[in-house]
């Protein structure tokens, strides 16, 4: 009985997915620098990515903002659940208006569970 069940939902995953579409119609994610694209790049702070050897695995081998060589669980999620591309940062002066009608990641790496994680990386510098 399970295994009929199994296989009847892998094949509607399949089906949709080689239909070109999408299992659900947005993604959005929410985080810390385990799963954050690049949000803080255009920002003014400490904590970033966006420079080598960040990168260097992934498609263009440039940094992203990704803390890691290539891709992040999120996106091999996103690449399963049938999208063509990954959920662009939510700060990203690219994408803006309707190309975030397929979801945003609005991770953001130096945030954390506690007040007091973020006021670590306060910049006390004065311009």
């Amino acid at each position: 009985m399970w295994y009929s069940i199994s296989c009847f939902l892998l094949m509607v995953v399949v089906l949709n997915v080689a239909n070109a579409q999408p299992l659900v119609p947005a993604l959005f994610i929410f985080g810390d620098s385990v799963v954050d694209v690049g949000n803080n790049n255009d920002r003014y702070i400490v904590v970033k990515s966006n420079f080598p050897p960040y990168g260097r695995d992934i498609e263009n081998h440039s940094p992203t903002g990704r803390f890691c060589n290539g891709k992040l669980a999120t996106d091999f999620t996103a690449q399963t659940l049938g999208f063509t591309s990954y959920p662009p940062p939510y700060f990203s002066l690219k994408e803006k208006g309707s190309n975030l009608l397929n979801g945003a990641n609005f991770a953001s790496a130096g945030s954390g569970y506690y007040d007091s994680t973020p006021k670590l990386y306060v910049n006390t510098s004065k311009n």
